[in-house]
């Protein structure tokens, strides 16, 4: 693997953290039971008439599920940049070590197949459980280390949100994966468009990291940090895919991120504070301020 110590750009990274994820569903109903009964999440906000929902990860992070309809956008306000929700994102979830028992048995509880992969060393193991959700897309329970010391810009939560006892315990997002065509072409763009800090790629696969935060740093074992991953289309881990069309929300340093923006000639457009640009292969990132505190 190759891994660097500043970003491609040089100086620190404008994105911060990870702030939610969108998702297309083609059923919201079964959407919003299969997320706020299996993982837990609180529902924050309904829409009906859009067909949306928007679930609460923790304090700072959330998970929109959308059921498309033909012409009519999420929000008003990202029609010009055509947005949709991911197809078949791979999305991984942060649990608290002690709790990875209890995922495995609340997961045969709800009847969902699970694969577990130790992404670890045997003296350091990481031990991550797979499965998958009813429209296809790839979830994973990553176990998070509170007290380490690369702390993610938002911090990770004691507690789930709303804790259940029959719902898996989840504290926050921890990274999404989408897909590139051209490999070559967004390895350079996602570091000199938007800021994105380059962590690592992978020898073998073209496979690419990039730290939520404000530099490159080590993966794994129990990092609190999240995490970009973007590679070609190809199956991933348990057979996972990254996402296409995603559309995700960053934390960010939106004048630092939209001075890259408008020198790269992408479109966006801007709302309340937000800058929503659109990725030459179709996805649409929106950066927002970090919250306070």
């Amino acid at each position: 693997m190759t891994l660097r110590t500043q970003p491609a750009t040089g100086g620190p990274s404008p994105i911060l953290d990870l702030a939610g994820v969108t998702l297309e569903v083609n059923s919201l109903a079964r959407g919003v039971r299969f997320y706020a009964q299996v993982l837990g999440l609180p529902l924050q906000h309904l829409d009906e008439d859009r067909r949306t929902a928007r679930l609460g990860v923790n304090a700072a992070q959330t998970l929109t599920l959308w059921q498309p309809v033909t012409r009519q956008p999420n929000e008003p306000w990202l029609a010009p940049l055509r947005a949709r929700g991911a197809g078949h994102l791979h999305l991984a979830f942060q649990v608290r070590p002690e709790d990875l028992p209890r995922c495995r048995t609340l997961l045969d509880a709800h009847a969902l197949p699970w694969q577990e992969i130790d992404l670890g060393t045997p003296d350091a193991p990481d031990p991550t459980l797979y499965f998958f959700d009813p429209f296809g897309h790839g979830l994973e329970l990553r176990t998070v280390n509170r007290h380490d010391p690369r702390q993610p810009h938002v911090a990770v939560p004691d507690h789930p949100l709303t804790p259940d006892p029959h719902a898996l315990p989840v504290l926050g997002l921890r990274e999404a994966a989408i897909a590139f065509g051209d490999y070559a072409a967004m390895k350079e763009r996602l570091p000199r468009a938007y800021g994105f800090a380059f962590a690592k790629e992978q020898d073998d696969r073209d496979f690419a990291q990039f730290t939520l935060g404000p530099w490159p740093e080590p993966d794994g074992n129990g990092t609190p940090r999240r995490w970009l991953y973007a590679w070609d289309p190809q199956v991933g881990l348990a057979d996972m895919l990254g996402g296409d069309h995603a559309l995700l929300e960053f934390y960010a340093d939106v004048p630092a991120v939209a001075a890259r923006v408008q020198a790269e000639g992408l479109p966006c457009v801007t709302d309340a504070g937000r800058l929503a640009v659109r990725d030459p292969e179709g996805h649409v990132f929106v950066f927002r301020p970090a919250p306070q505190g």
